[in-house]
């Protein structure tokens, strides 16, 4: 019983001794970038990794890669299912899609995801829609972060299938608990650790596309109306009278004032000749 114990303690330490080395794992990139974004993903579910690590390691540099576009145009409506269009042909997904319409003027904004090989393609197809105002393309290279995941889920699979093992041999209640909570806690972790390879792997296959499509100003100048023009210049009347009247009303209380000073100032007047003349 001892033995089994202490075997099963060692093999725990081990396994310690195994994770913690994760954390020293160098994660330099290569210097070298390439084209990534048609490598298929090598993990879909944390099962998928308990044998082995992602088939992407291989890979020198793992780029994300977003970009933005400004459209301009006549129509804002036609424009925006010609995008879509071109969208679906690009095997692109739209996860974003908003259109206002504020008076006699329309806008349109759209979040799409293109596959990373096919982004300068469909940005130059987009770029025949409409006039394009405005083109950026901003890349993050995740390479070190990517490494160090790599790394540290092949390290917990190797603590795992060590705790695994210590599982089976397990020969009392409190061995096999301890070895279950390390195991739990294990796993847990990796699967952490998987969701996030998963998440970035999603970010270097897919771009994502910034869109903004406007109509053009000089398509959205207001037409001549002459009976609109009638109405402006009646109301426009109106408010000048209503602000004679009311500037008016605020200079009553200053005349009233100046009558009372001429009044005072007559009848003291008056009284000053009355005194001299007698």
């Amino acid at each position: 019983m001892r033995r089994s114990r202490a075997a099963i303690l060692a093999g725990m330490g081990l396994a310690a001794i195994a994770l913690a080395g994760c954390s020293n794992t160098d994660t330099g990139g290569a210097a070298e970038p390439m084209n990534i974004g048609s490598m298929d993903s090598g993990i879909t579910t944390s099962e998928s990794v308990s044998s082995g690590s992602f088939d992407q390691k291989a890979a020198d540099q793992y780029l994300t890669r977003n970009s933005s576009i400004s459209l301009q145009g006549s129509n804002v409506s036609e424009m925006t299912n010609t995008v879509l269009s071109i969208t679906t042909e690009f095997a692109g997904a739209v996860s974003q899609q908003d259109i206002r319409n504020e008076g006699e003027l329309s806008y349109a904004t759209l979040t799409v995801r293109i596959p990373d090989t096919e982004l300068e393609p469909y940005l130059d197809r987009l770029a025949a829609v409409g006039e394009v105002t405005f083109l950026s393309t901003s890349t993050t290279d995740v390479t070190t972060t990517v490494i160090d995941l790599d790394s540290r889920i092949d390290t917990l699979n190797t603590s795992i299938a060590t705790l695994t093992t210590l599982q089976a041999d397990a020969t009392s209640v409190a061995d096999l608990v301890a070895v279950e909570s390390e195991l739990t806690a294990r796993t847990a972790e990796r699967d952490s650790l998987v969701a996030q390879r998963e998440f970035l792997q999603d970010q270097v296959d897919l771009s994502t596309v910034y869109i903004s499509i406007a109509a053009d100003p000089a398509t959205t100048t207001d037409s001549p109306n002459f009976v609109q023009g009638i109405v402006d210049g009646w109301n426009a009347l109106i408010n000048t009278f209503a602000a004679l009247i009311t500037f008016a009303g605020f200079m009553v209380p200053f005349i009233v004032a100046l009558i009372v000073i001429v009044v005072v100032f007559a009848l003291i007047r008056g009284v000053l000749k009355r005194v001299r003349s007698s």
